[in-house]
């Protein structure tokens, strides 16, 4: 019998039962031997069937699941690994395989509600986008610090105390009193978004090259994102240590202005921290200044790690740095650990397989947060180019 008819005859039996205690009550009496019996007779069975209505509607809940799923011939396996369990997700919209395999530490970037078919990112794809971005992140070498907090916008507390020294004081005189002044600095994380498009061909290639193309190519936009913010923020709230007397290239005896700039010795003696940020390009325009025919800046190129030394202090490099032209912050020098930097505790992707369905394309959204503060502005710094 159908679950339909099943549910019918059950509903004639309750019907049945509750007009045999209607008629008793309306006679305000007990019900008859007999009634008692049948009342018993209806309940009992309306029990039974249900029992049979609840197994079937499982298994024609069962049934429905198979017809919306592909048949297993046009399946592609889950395979044994987490990537490939994410590469086939990404391929077919089939989650099962990386329901469980989400990093524990991710999170959506929406703060109101979960955006709908987002995922954060499995531990492995998001440990592969964390390496590429951290082979190329120069908070990580420069020793940027990291601020923790909750929400969207937290308050640092910061130093703004001008001297703090000790006073003379006399023998069984008062001590005198000082305080520290704290200043803050706010700092708001910002989404930050990528959109990548993803052909039937591409997705069909084998799930390890897949997995590698995505790591590296939202790995490295990442490092060049957080690059481009954090040489920004120096830029924007940092101290202008020298203004080149030309437009188009830095002269000799123009960097050492820089190190040895009022207040920043305060601030010099954390080697771990302290170092330049410049393109390749601008260091190898100061390693050809010469100076009475000798290239001062050429000396010490490589420290004990291998690292370009310039004046005494490590060099970086990084394209987002300016360029030797009008109106530019060519180079940036200081300790890089009196900027903070936030960052959502996660990457999430959002899988679109209809928007661009028509074409024989899947699209994947990558959002993360992140953000920047300088916190003493005398710490940190620029060179900069004249306007004209």
């Amino acid at each position: 019998m159908a679950v339909r008819e099943l549910m019918q005859k059950r509903a004639e039996l309750l019907e049945e039962a509750r007009g045999l205690y209607d008629a008793a009550e309306a006679e305000d009496r007990a019900m008859s031997g007999e009634e008692e019996e049948r009342f018993a007779e209806c309940m009992a069975e309306a029990d039974g069937l249900q029992a049979r209505i609840e197994r079937g509607q499982a298994l024609e809940q069962q049934a429905q699941v198979q017809v919306a799923r592909a048949p297993e011939v046009l399946r592609i396996g889950l395979g044994d690994s987490e990537e490939r369990a994410f590469a086939h997700w990404i391929k077919t919209g089939d989650d099962g395989g990386i329901r469980e395999l989400r990093a524990s530490n991710d999170t959506t970037l929406n703060i109101t509600t979960d955006a709908d078919g987002g995922y954060a990112v499995p531990t492995g794809h998001y440990n592969g986008i964390v390496a590429r971005r951290d082979e190329s992140m120069l908070s990580r070498v420069l020793g940027v610090r990291p601020i923790p907090g909750k929400g969207t916008t937290v308050n640092i507390p910061v130093d703004a105390e001008d001297d703090g020294e000790f006073v003379t004081t006399g023998e069984s005189s008062a001590y005198d009193r000082d305080a520290p002044a704290i200043g803050q600095v706010q700092s708001t994380l910002v989404k930050y978004t990528k959109k990548v498009d993803l052909t039937v061909e591409l997705l069909e290639d084998e799930d390890s090259r897949l997995m590698e193309f995505l790591n590296d190519f939202i790995g490295r936009g990442m490092a060049k994102t957080h690059n481009s913010l954090l040489l920004t923020e120096v830029g924007t709230n940092g101290t202008s240590l020298k203004t080149f007397a030309s437009g188009t290239e830095i002269a000799v005896d123009e960097l050492e202005p820089i190190v040895y700039a009022e207040g920043l010795e305060n601030y010099l003696d954390d080697g771990g921290s302290v170092g330049w940020v410049m393109r390749r390009s601008v260091h190898g325009e100061i390693i050809l200044l010469d100076d009475a025919s000798t290239r001062r800046y050429a000396n010490n190129q490589m420290g004990d790690e291998r690292r370009p030394d310039l004046l005494g202090f490590p060099v970086y490099y990084s394209a987002k740095s300016g360029a030797t032209a009008l109106s530019a912050k060519s180079v940036y020098f200081g300790n890089w650990n009196y900027v903070g930097y936030r960052e959502a505790p996660g990457v999430t992707v959002i899988r679109d397989p209809y928007t661009r369905g028509g074409y024989g394309e899947v699209l994947l959204y990558y959002m993360f947060r992140c953000d920047y503060s300088v916190l003493q502005a005398e710490a940190i710094g620029y060179g900069e180019h004249p306007a004209a």
